[in-house]
């Protein structure tokens, strides 16, 4: 599917004064909208050639590292020390070659807008005392402007992105995660019978009006149901992958969910795993999660496939529930017989010598029960 590019540039137009910087930028945003058109997945491009104007009109300069604060709205939740090393030997050996973006506050501090991971390397791994930036002024919506931004990565985890999201889908509607799965699934659920689900994908690159126009056509006449669609397919994306993909994120165990975040297990290994559950397995909460942790280290260490991965918990669960399957339809067949022994049929055309047997071998079998 085509990935609806976020309008960055809108976030930067204030940064230009005059006539003929305006008439720049508006050049640049029709190199960023024919980008689109081509589907384009490179919005780092896009990113490359607005600090570009930024640091041409309004000039790159130098901030002390001290003055600069991390955005609590930043989407991504995750920096690793390994990502933050991997920056240290790249600043090392080649320098700061791209400003990070700033917002200047009322503090005289800074608020960074892109470039976390270029700052913690420079200020807390290498010592610098000064990094360059250039500055934009606040967006309307923090939050939103870095979601955007961010979505566009490929290397933002699976969760970091699904809270991120579902950050935005709150902000958006008031509407919780675990309502939104119910809200998101009543409706989905109803374009399926209709044969309507497929029309969902092409309202991404639709404009806001025709998204509104066409829900309501398509049925959607629930407010708080449209504001939810709406507020998904504004962030570009669709929401029956976002109740596939996203939503089912954020109900990871605590074990995958550290996995995901500081040892790079990947969302759809993450959720294969995440079926080695107690009630799947039949077991308790420790056990599951016992299984699940050394799965994961297979899975991480032997860099699986998802259908590799898939096996592997196929295996895992034969352990388990094969045995019990095969007892079960074995009892189920032999408390039929005893059905049959009751009603007194086959007890009429029995000897004396099986009765006695019978008896002998059914006061076993109890003790057995009771036994176990």
């Amino acid at each position: 599917m085509p990935r609806k590019f976020p309008d960055i540039s809108d976030q930067f137009k204030s940064t230009i004064q005059t006539h003929s910087q305006q008439k720049e930028i508006d050049t640049l945003r029709a190199e960023v909208e024919e980008l689109r058109a081509k589907q384009s997945p490179d919005l780092e491009t896009e990113l490359t050639r607005l600090r570009e104007q930024l640091s041409s009109q309004t000039g790159e300069m130098e901030v002390n590292t001290d003055l600069i604060d991390p955005n609590p709205s930043q989407p991504r939740r995750t920096i690793t020390d390994a990502e933050i090393q991997k920056k240290v030997r790249f600043l090392t050996q080649q320098g700061q070659t791209v400003p990070i973006i700033l917002i200047p506050q009322e503090n005289g501090r800074y608020l960074i807008f892109d470039g976390e991971v270029r700052w913690r390397a420079a200020r807390f791994k290498l010592g610098w005392e000064k990094i360059k930036a250039v500055l934009i002024p606040m967006p309307e919506d923090l939050h939103r402007s870095a979601l955007e931004t961010f979505l566009g990565f490929e290397d933002l985890n699976p969760l970091d992105k699904a809270e991120a999201v579902f950050r935005q889908v709150k902000q958006d509607t008031g509407v919780d995660p675990d309502k939104v799965f119910t809200l998101l699934n009543t409706c989905l659920r109803a374009m399926e019978r209709s044969g309507q689900i497929k029309e969902l994908g092409k309202l991404v690159d639709a404009s806001s009006e025709s998204q509104t126009e066409r829900l309501q056509s398509l049925g959607v006449t629930d407010e708080l149901v449209l504001q939810l669609l709406l507020s998904i397919l504004h962030m570009g994306l669709n929401p029956a992958s976002v109740k596939t993909q996203f939503l089912p994120m954020l109900s990871l165990p605590n074990d995958l969910k550290e996995a995901v975040r500081e040892k790079g297990l990947k969302g759809a290994h993450a959720l294969i795993l995440a079926t080695l559950s107690a009630k799947v397995l039949k077991t308790n909460e420790k056990a599951a999660a016992k299984e699940r942790v050394k799965a994961t280290q297979t899975v991480l260490s032997q860099d699986l496939t998802v259908a590799k991965t898939r096996e592997l918990i196929a295996e895992i669960k034969a352990k388990y529930a094969p045995n019990n399957a095969i007892e079960s339809k074995k009892i189920t067949s032999l408390i039929k017989t005893i059905d049959a022994i009751v009603a007194g049929e086959e007890l009429k055309s029995a000897s004396p010598e099986q009765i006695a047997e019978l008896r002998q071998k059914l006061n076993t079998a109890l003790e057995m029960l009771d036994r176990a």
